[in-house]
This record gives structure tokens, sequence and C-alpha cells, in this order.
């Protein structure tokens, strides 16, 4: 498939590369319906903070569920979902009180400009 991936300060490439695959039995992969550019996509093209590059752009989405491992048990294969730049597991009490943004579990997604998305 291919993906946006940024190179450097200013170098946006779209290019190939491999399709997402269930690495672990909580991953889910999503097929990708809508994306958008997030302010801090921006911030490493215009060369703030460090970079260490290529790397996949996006985390912004909502899509469908195409693929889910073995021990995923709040969503199913064929449902929509929205997202954000945070990944939360929805079983932490910060989830319980609903600040996902702060899930002791918590991961950043990235990688959403393609067609598909592994989630992890």
């Amino acid at each position: 498939m291919f993906a946006t991936m940024m190179h450097g300060a200013g170098d946006v490439r779209y290019e190939e590369v491999a399709d997402p695959k269930i690495i672990a039995p909580t991953d889910a992969i999503i097929q990708l319906a809508v994306t958008s550019i997030c302010g801090s996509d921006l911030w490493p093209y215009r060369g703030y903070g460090d970079f260490d590059g290529p790397k996949a752009m996006g985390h912004e989405y909502c899509g469908v569920v195409v693929e889910i491992g073995s021990e995923v048990k709040t969503v199913k294969k064929g449902q929509f979902v929205v997202g954000s730049f945070c990944l939360s597991d929805n079983t932490c009490p910060h989830c319980q009180y609903g600040f996902q943004s702060s899930c002791q579990q918590r991961e950043f997604m990235t990688g959403a400009q393609a067609p598909y998305a592994a989630f992890r």
C-alpha cells in the first residue's frame, strides 16, 4: 500500500510501505475512511523538534475495523470507529473516568495517512 511518509523538514513523500498485520493479540487493523493533518504533523515539517525520520504521518482518523487480534473485546470486525492521537486500553482507572488520553497503557498513533493502519 502507499502511505504519506516524512523524511525530514519539508520532505514529505507518498511511498509504498508494507501492509499492516496483526502482531499482538490486542492489535486491530482499520481500513481508513477519512484522515486529516494535525498541527503536531506540521511541527516536524517546519523543522521544529527532534526528527529521526522517516516516519509515517497522520493520527486523526476514522474507518472500519477489518481485522482484530484474539484478545480484542471492545470492537468488532465491520464496526465504524473514530480515533485520536492516543491509543488507550479502556480498562485502567484513567480510562474508566473518561480520560483515555491519560491511559496508563497509552501509546501514540501514527500512520493514519494510508488506506490501512494497525493499532497496537
